[in-house]
């Protein structure tokens, strides 16, 4: 009797460890399964209204560097060019003249690339007879002598069709066939003036002198002291040489003196086509942008 409840015994206490066994495992299997429901794959969003998982140590190869701005470059140097004084160069747009001194004429052609200035020493273009010092200077407010020292200033400005009493194919009505350069001081017969390209003196008279290039080009130079220039009539010169010292020689025909300021007066003749395909005119041209290029590679030192 004592044998067959020492069998039962054994056999129940055998039963509760398998119970005992497939529980654990059961529970293992729960919790696993839940667990890993419970966490979404990494490339699957959390299920709305849960807030994603923070990681306090991210992975670094997936974060791109922070890419710093390139500092910013400094702003170009405006290109400024000065004289000999250190004065800074500047100009006016071409065919913006004073006003009611005339309509001016508007041509930005620089006709002749490779002239020299006309002059050794730095100068200032502006009008002779509507500022400080001509006749009709009153009619802006500048009232003055030809020596007051505003006339001695930049920006250029242009006097090609200023109002004359002359006619000119460019500027109907007549106007001013050339630019007026003043020089570099008030005072006259002292500062020169030179060829500005390779030519020959053609033509000498009264208060100018004539000079041409092998292909054509006229200058023409005014108010020189004519009676102490470098050249004579049919000369050959080059780029650079001397012709004469600007001053404020001007005679009429029969020889009488005109009063005028201290002054170089400038022209130029070249072949001026209106349009394209019309027939070219050779005539006197505006010179202004050839010579604010020349004046800029003076100053350059080219």
């Amino acid at each position: 009797m004592r044998n067959f409840r020492s069998s039962q015994n054994g056999n129940a206490a055998g039963w509760l460890l398998v119970l005992i066994v497939i529980a654990i495992i059961a529970g293992g299997y729960w919790w696993v399964s839940n667990k890993g429901a419970s966490s979404p794959p990494d490339n699957e969003a959390p299920p709305a209204g849960e807030e994603p998982p923070i990681d306090d140590n991210p992975p670094t190869d997936d974060i791109p560097p922070i890419e710093e701005d390139d500092p910013a470059e400094p702003p170009a140097e405006p290109d400024v060019l000065t004289d000999a004084d250190g004065r800074v160069f500047a100009y006016l747009p071409v065919g913006a003249l004073l006003p009611s001194s005339g309509p001016g004429f508007v041509d930005e052609t620089v006709y002749r690339p490779e002239v020299a200035f006309p002059t050794e020493d730095p100068v200032f273009l502006n009008s002779q007879v509507y500022r400080y010092g001509g006749g009709m200077g009153s009619l802006n407010g500048m009232n003055g002598g030809q020596c007051d020292a505003r006339n001695y200033d930049y920006p250029w400005q242009d006097t090609f069709c200023e109002h004359r009493d002359r006619n000119q194919p460019l500027c109907p009505g007549g106007g001013h066939e050339g630019l007026d350069i003043r020089p570099h001081t008030c005072v006259k017969n002292t500062h020169w003036a030179i060829a500005v390209d390779d030519g020959r003196v053609i033509d000498i008279r009264r208060h100018w002198v004539t000079m041409q290039t092998p292909d054509g080009t006229i200058y023409n130079y005014l108010h020189l002291n004519m009676g102490e220039l470098s050249v004579v009539e049919g000369q050959e010169v080059r780029k650079g040489d001397r012709i004469g010292k600007i001053s404020n020689d001007f005679f009429k025909s029969d020889g009488t003196s005109v009063p005028t300021t201290t002054h170089l007066h400038f022209e130029m003749y070249e072949n001026y086509v209106a349009a394209p395909g019309e027939t070219p005119l050779f005539t006197k041209v505006n010179p202004y942008m050839t010579l604010v290029a020349a004046y800029d590679r003076k100053l350059r030192g080219e």
